[in-house]
């Protein structure tokens, strides 16, 4: 009953979309009427009940319209509509069949809505834009749709934009993508802040020992539609074909940025040698040469000094047994019991 209610919930938006703003607002953006059609882009009328009483009459009830998602109980108990006045983008599974939505507001502080978990839907494994993938296709995760479709767009290297649900990157996402494709490569293109750059190196455990992970580098105000929008997309495919990195670069630059304002001190400097080291330590082997070069160069240590810090973090979570499970990003190493007690331990000071 839930697939049903979807698809008519999806012809109902598409049947909304041509008289609302949403037209031209994406063609403003740079997504052409050709791109809102091939991604089914609709729109959720601004009335509190358009949906609900258009699925009523279809002879859905309101227990099953409820379950859909696609509505809620207010405290009075009426069924009111769960979208309202938002560009509407489907979410499909890898076959094409929509389960679930996401809702775009013009309200910049309210502005992306995905559906509630439903029984079959649930936002921890589902990626938008699923359906579009190539057996031949790089992925390309993002953080919202028009980014996702930005990327799609460009027909960048057969890059296939994908865009995360309303929740940050889990393990099961990266088992959807290895049951669609053979995984061998993957780009994450996160907006460029600070949150965008942290959840890009927290990704990185979850890739390790499938594929190569890439991250594209964007600055701190841009993401991967705006640039669409504002450049083009050959800038946009430019940027990511030509300007990422491994994603293990962003991993050790979290681990020494935690010290940025002690590094001009010997003490922040060994600090952030042992944070970057554990996050070494913790790498696929194909990362550590790379990485421990990158560590020399930041803080001004000679190889030996680096690998041997390296070297040190995998001898102590050897002797604590946690070995080889990856590391949880940001977490602290100390020496097991029985070790030197005037050696430094791993775990430095708060900077």
């Amino acid at each position: 009953m839930l697939i049903p209610i979807n698809q008519q919930a999806e012809r109902f938006f598409l049947a909304c979309h041509s008289s609302s703003w949403v037209p031209g607002y994406l063609a403003e953006r740079g997504f052409d009427r050709s791109a809102q059609r091939a991604w089914h882009i609709g729109y959720a009328p601004s009335e509190w009940r358009a949906l609900t009483n258009h699925l009523r009459g279809l002879g859905f009830s309101e227990t099953a319209i409820e379950s859909s998602g696609l509505a809620r109980r207010t405290s009075r108990g009426t069924l009111i509509d769960f979208f309202r006045d938002r560009a509407m983008f489907p979410i499909k599974s890898h076959d094409g069949t929509t389960i679930a939505f996401i809702g775009r507001s013009l309200d910049a502080e309210r502005r992306y809505l995905n559906s509630p978990q439903t029984p079959i839907y649930r936002k921890r494994q589902t990626l938008f834009g699923l359906h579009t993938l190539t057996p031949d296709t790089i992925p390309v995760i993002t953080e919202g749709p028009l980014d996702a479709i930005a990327v799609t767009l460009t027909g960048g290297e057969g890059l296939t934009g994908l865009a995360l649900c309303g929740t940050a990157l889990t393990a099961d996402h990266v088992r959807v993508l290895t049951r669609s494709l053979d995984l061998s490569r993957v780009v994450l293109a996160f907006d460029g802040d600070q949150p965008g750059r942290a959840a890009a190196a927290r990704s990185y455990p979850l890739f390790k020992g499938i594929c190569t992970a890439d991250a594209v580098m964007l600055s701190a105000d841009r993401d991967p539609a705006g640039i669409f929008t504002e450049d083009g997309p050959a800038a946009l495919a430019t940027i990511l074909t030509e300007q990422t990195r491994p994603l293990a670069d962003l991993v050790v630059d979290a681990a020494i940025d935690r010290w940025q304002r002690s590094l001009e001190y010997a003490e922040g400097r060994v600090g952030a040698l042992h944070s970057a080291g554990a996050a070494v330590a913790a790498m696929a082997p194909h990362d550590v040469a790379r990485q421990i070069a990158r560590v020399a160069e930041r803080l001004g240590f000679d190889h030996a000094t680096v690998t041997e810090a390296v070297t040190d973090c995998v001898t102590s979570r050897l002797a604590g047994g946690d070995f080889p499970a990856p590391l949880a990003f940001g977490a602290t190493i100390t020496r097991p019991k029985g070790r030197n007690p005037n050696e430094r331990s791993l775990r430095g000071p708060t900077p």
